[in-house]
Parts: C-alpha cells; sequence; structure tokens
C-alpha cells in the first residue's frame, strides 16, 4: 500500500508540475518529461531530484512532512541576473535624479553619489544598506500603491544595455524550473531578498510564480496618510530595516515561523550564507544551493569576494551549481547576451 501510495502521488505531482509551468510564464514541458530540462546532467541536477523525490517519499529518512516543505530563495543573482545593474536600480534613475534637485544633500549619500556618476560598482560596494536609500529617496512621499503600480509598468519597459530586453525576461530558466517543481512537489516557495520589497513584491508573481504575500526583504519606512479622503501608506524616505547577510534568517522567522528545508543562493558576497546554513542547521533533511557565476559568455563571471561563499558551501555541505556547466541555458533561448564591455 505504501509503494502505491508513492507511485500515485509522483503520478500526480507530475501532472500539478505541467499544470503549474503551463500557466505560470515558465517553460511548458509535457507530464512525463524531465522536471529540470535545462539543467545538464551531473551532480547537481541529480542531488536536487533526488532531495526533492526523498522528501516526498512517506516512511524514508528523507521524508519532509507537508507543512515543513518551506523553500526560500534570493532574488538578486540567485533567481536573476543582477548584472549590468541590481534590478531595483534601474527603473529608479530618474526619480533619484528628481529627488536630489529637491533635496540637495542626498547628493552625500554614498550610493546617491555613485549612482549620479554612472559608477555602478561603486553602486554595487555600498551593498544593500546603500542600495534602500537610493530606493527610499527615489520613491519618498509616494503611496505603496503609486510606487508598486510604477515599478511594474517600468520593469516591463525598461530594457536591459546588456541583453536588450526588459528586466521581466531575465529571470533564470533553470531556477525557474526548480520553483515549479518544488512546488509540484508540495513545497511552498518564498523570496528573501536584500532588495527593497517594494520592488520585489512587484514583480515577484509575474516574474516567478511567487505571490507578494510570500516574499521578505528590505523595508522602507511608511506613514499613514489620508489623501482624497482616503487611507494611503506613503513613502517617508527612510529606510527601515536592511535584510542581507546575518539579517535575513530573523527575518525568515518572523515572516514565516519555521525554519526553510531548501535554500537557494548565490556567491559574490556572503550575503545568504547565514539563511542557507539556518536551513541546514534544522536537524533534520535539509538543502543549500549556492549558484557560481563562472559564464562571463551567457551571463556573467564575477569573483566570490575573500571565496567566502565557496568555503562556506564546503565546510557546511552547499551543493554548488556551476551556472557554466550545470546549466543548458541560462535565460530563455531568445535572449542572447551582447559581448560585455571591455
Amino acid at each position: 500500500m505504501l509503494s502505491y501510495r508513492w507511485e500515485l502521488r509522483h503520478t500526480v505531482a507530475s501532472v500539478v508540475l505541467f499544470l503549474v509551468l503551463a500557466t505560470s510564464g515558465r517553460a511548458h514541458f509535457t507530464a512525463d518529461s524531465d522536471p529540470l530540462p535545462s539543467w545538464n546532467e551531473g551532480a547537481a541536477r541529480s542531488a536536487v531530484i533526488s532531495f526533492v523525490t526523498d522528501a516526498v517519499k512517506e516512511g524514508g529518512s528523507g521524508y519532509i512532512a507537508p507543512e515543513d516543505r518551506v523553500a526560500v530563495f534570493d532574488m538578486d543573482g540567485t533567481l536573476a541576473t543582477e548584472k549590468p545593474f541590481p534590478g531595483a536600480v534601474l527603473p529608479i534613475i530618474a526619480d533619484v535624479k528628481t529627488a536630489v534637485g529637491k533635496h540637495p544633500e542626498l547628493a552625500n549619500e554614498p550610493g546617491i553619489a555613485a549612482l549620479l556618476k554612472g559608477d555602478i560598482a561603486a553602486v554595487e560596494a555600498t551593498g544593500e544598506a546603500g542600495i534602500a536609500q537610493i530606493a527610499a529617496a527615489a520613491i519618498d512621499g509616494r503611496s505603496v500603491d503609486e510606487v508598486t503600480s510604477g515599478y511594474v509598468k517600468e520593469v516591463r519597459t525598461l530594457k536591459s544595455p546588456r541583453y536588450g530586453v526588459p528586466y521581466t525576461q531575465l529571470a533564470y530558466r533553470p531556477m525557474r524550473e526548480l520553483l515549479g517543481y518544488l512546488e509540484a512537489n508540495g513545497f511552498q516557495t518564498w523570496i528573501c531578498s536584500g532588495s527593497p520589497i517594494a520592488y520585489t513584491r512587484a514583480l515577484s508573481k509575474e516574474v516567478f510564480g511567487i505571490p507578494p504575500e510570500r516574499v521578505i526583504g528590505t523595508s522602507l519606512a511608511t506613514r499613514v496618510e489620508v489623501r482624497d479622503g482616503r487611507v494611503v501608506l506613503a513613502y517617508t524616505g527612510k529606510v527601515d530595516k536592511v535584510v542581507d547577510r546575518d539579517g535575513k534568517p530573523p527575518a525568515i522567522h518572523l515572516a514565516i515561523g519555521r525554519r526553510p528545508v531548501f535554500v537557494g543562493g548565490n556567491v559574490g558576497g556572503f550575503g545568504d550564507v547565514a539563511m542557507m546554513r539556518y536551513a541546514m542547521d534544522r536537524g533534520g533533511p535539509a538543502f543549500a544551493l549556492l549558484i557560481n557565476h563562472d559564464d562571463a559568455a551567457r551571463e556573467a563571471a564575477y569573483p566570490d569576494k575573500g571565496g567566502d561563499s565557496l568555503a562556506a558551501a564546503s565546510r557546511y555541505h552547499f551543493r554548488v551549481v556551476s551556472m557554466r556547466d550545470d546549466w543548458k541555458n541560462v535565460f530563455d533561448p531568445t535572449v542572447t547576451a551582447r559581448p560585455p564591455s571591455p
């Protein structure tokens, strides 16, 4: 009877996976096809499938109860490209310039000063806190509803200078497949990003199939106002809380109330290691996936600062995914990168 239940559940999961992918903007597959077609055969792909297969097999040592099947992913550099610009920056450049015109003192903020000079490397060097301050200045005084609708419009139309397509088309195809595969097997998928949550929530459903209520991120301060007889939330121009590095596990606990069993992050800093360890230390089956950006031709190759993330992967048993070696496609086949600038 146990074997029959497993076979039935596996068949149902495959059918659900097909329906999820067919209706969410992710790649379309038939019910009996490979759930991760954009992944090359190899240790990383096999490890993911083995973990998920064991997680839903009742009675097995890797079984995870449905209520515990929580998967959390970083966004920038994990689910979608963060090069040549962090996704939260491009839609608000014009707004930042307007804000500085009204409040010249904002130009003294390191992140804003770097943005005005066009120095993206310096913007990135300010970290999530600097990007949050840029966003806070850009949307100061605007209502939450206004900002959300504005972001949606901008990310659908503004094109990446390297790929020539809107940022909504720059989600990693293998990761969208992974999200669908997890959801089809009873996992609840979340985003935990250092990017301002005002930006992440505006695109999470359309791009990743993850509803806005399942997005955790850096928050910008708001206040209650009455405008035209309606109560609205308006941004104050201040950063409320930055969610990055050691700030991610507390934010996950506050939002979800349990440890995730599957976490995805990427190299380039140490921002995702804490939440990956938080999952691996749960005292039961867990999986931590670390994407290594080593594909300059198709996306980007950038160093792991100090080797910290890769060293942590070795020490804490994270599964490293090579973008160059483990992925057949990085984006949808219609998206191609222009040669990077020298």
